[in-house]
């Protein structure tokens, strides 16, 4: 005789496959989930690694299309440590090009498995996606036409009046409407916005889908200025065929470090993140690949890796 009794563990178990399965159909929750990052290295043989294309010196595709940079180079580190932590020689490096608008949730739905930019980590995104310890320590800059106004170089500068908060220019500095330039999406657009809203100055914000958008902007006159990463502004302004034409004001609005993103409570592969990473900051090695990308490393930039740098 049939009897419609299940043990209670088994019936607990097909419910929360059943639950699981329901929330992979509507979307909410993406497979990599289900198991830890480490796990699913293990089980396809591949880390799958995000990265953008218009982020140098950080991350950038080179000229024949392959990915770089100096937040690429931390990560073949990270590559190198997984390898070794799985016992797996064979494992394969898999890099994955994404964008300001797609690259958390790549991460969060398992496209990715380690986020390879200049990404700042913030409360509002620690609710979707971790962080590494930090790997730099940028800041915000801003680029600007050379022959723009006095004015706005003055106040940009902070030349006017030294002792104002570092966001804002001397008052009347801005009297007209002007258009500022921030990627979508960044901390540098909500910072601007929030910033210039404070100060009461008439200016708009204009969303750019990446640092190239940004500066054809301000060379086109669209833009009096472009808000950015400052050594990304630097690196871009270097590289552009109208170098003579663009100007990286000589100023930090404000400190921003920057870390790798893993995924929302992975603590066994962050670990492995943070410790390949520490090894590597503590390392002779280090000097000259921070070299490679941003010029000899001075004191201040030697005391902040040791100071982020994790002990054993």
């Amino acid at each position: 005789m049939h009897h419609a009794f299940m043990h209670p563990t088994r019936r607990a178990h097909r419910l929360y496959a059943a639950l699981i399965g329901s929330l992979l159909w509507l979307g909410l929750v993406a497979p990599a989930l289900a198991e830890g990052t480490l796990d699913k290295v293990r089980t396809s043989g591949t880390l799958t690694l995000g990265y953008r294309a218009d982020t140098q010196p950080f991350s950038f595709a080179d000229a024949t299309g392959k990915p770089d940079g100096y937040s690429v180079a931390l990560c073949r580190r990270v590559f190198d440590a997984v390898k070794t932590e799985l016992k797996l020689p064979a494992l394969k490096a898999e890099w994955v090009a994404v964008t300001p608008a797609n690259r958390f949730e790549a991460l969060q739905r398992g496209q990715i498995d380690l986020l390879c930019g200049a990404a700042s980590p913030t409360l509002g995104r620690r609710a979707i996606v971790d962080f590494s310890i930090l790997i730099f320590d940028s800041g915000i800059g801003a680029m600007v036409r050379t022959d723009a106004a006095k004015r706005l170089h003055d106040a940009l500068a902070g030349r006017t009046n030294p002792t104002m908060p570092v966001w804002r220019g001397a008052p009347g500095a801005l009297t007209q409407k002007v258009v500022f330039a921030a990627v979508a999406g960044s901390t540098v657009e909500h910072s601007l916005i929030e910033a210039l809203a404070a100060r009461r100055i008439e200016a708009t914000v204009a969303p750019v889908p990446d640092y190239a958008s940004g500066t054809q902007m301000v060379l086109d006159g669209r833009a009096a200025a472009f808000f950015g990463d400052r050594p990304v502004l630097l690196d871009t302004a270097k590289r552009s065929s109208s170098a003579g034409e663009l100007l990286v004001v000589d100023r930090v609005f404000r400190r921003e470090p920057l870390a790798l993103a893993v995924r929302r409570g992975d603590d066994a592969f962050r670990l492995v993140v943070d410790r390949s990473l520490s090894e590597l900051f503590r390392s002779k090695d280090f000097a000259p690949l921070y070299a490679r990308f941003f010029g000899a490393p001075g004191p201040s930039a030697l005391a902040f890796f040791e100071l982020v740098a994790l002990p054993d």
